[in-house]
């Protein structure tokens, strides 16, 4: 019997899976999309399972659940860090991490259930900012090719909550995700007005850090 599916969803739905493949180190990635394709026929993708409902009959073919932790960040210019995160980690910690380091551009996207692999698929995005606005380059294999490439923002068909992931399902499986944000003391305006409320600001105003910007040197700095 394989692994049930129903482990994996937070809604607790799903029989089992032909094959059942937990992607964990990056590094391993050509070993493991080797063992997972079968034909032309390309495996499923789960992260942790917030958006999907699956069938108790369970699933006729391959899932590759990805597991993948690890951020880094590296300066770029003055005022810019491009932060580099795997596609298992999730979405929140990739969130508190950069408010955490100073960085704006994706601060609204707290709270949101699912991976940082999965926001691209969705343009995830909330509160006037979304993935694209900050996205430098996504880091995929592609299954036509047989091969990891790298997408740039031109060649992801941004639109609002869509993305050429989500209109080519199959094609790509994203593996990690590089974001450019800005060093600021300030988060981007608030422009809705419950959200203003609950953080007791007004409307258009820029939350300010408590804490001063950190200082950054050349070399990546992995998250805790």
């Amino acid at each position: 019997m394989g692994e049930f599916l129903a482990d994996h969803t937070t809604l607790q739905l799903g029989g089992p899976a032909d094959q059942f493949l937990t992607h964990t180190d990056p590094t391993t990635w050509p070993e493991l999309a080797g063992a997972a394709q079968r034909g032309d026929e390309t495996p499923f993708l789960l992260g942790v399972g917030s958006n999907t409902l699956a069938a108790d009959t369970g699933f006729s073919g391959t899932v590759i659940r990805m597991a993948t932790r690890g951020i880094t960040a590296r300066p770029f210019g003055r005022h810019q860090v491009e932060v580099v995160a795997q596609a298992g980690e999730p979405l929140g910690s990739l969130v508190a991490f950069t408010v955490a380091e100073g960085l704006s551009g994706i601060e609204y996207l707290g709270g949101i259930p699912g991976t940082v692999g999965a926001a691209p698929v969705q343009n995830t995005g909330a509160y006037g900012q979304q993935m694209s606005d900050t996205l430098a380059s996504v880091t995929a294999h592609d299954w036509q090719q047989g091969r990891i490439v790298e997408l740039l923002p031109a060649d992801c068909g941004f639109g609002y909550r869509s993305s050429v992931f989500k209109s080519r399902p199959g094609r790509w499986t994203i593996l990690a995700v590089t974001l450019r944000l800005t060093r600021s003391l300030l988060a981007a305006p608030v422009t809705y007005g419950h959200l203003a409320g609950s953080l007791d600001v007004p409307v258009d105003s820029r939350p300010r850090s408590p804490k001063p910007l950190p200082e950054w040197s050349p070399t990546a700095r992995p998250a805790v």
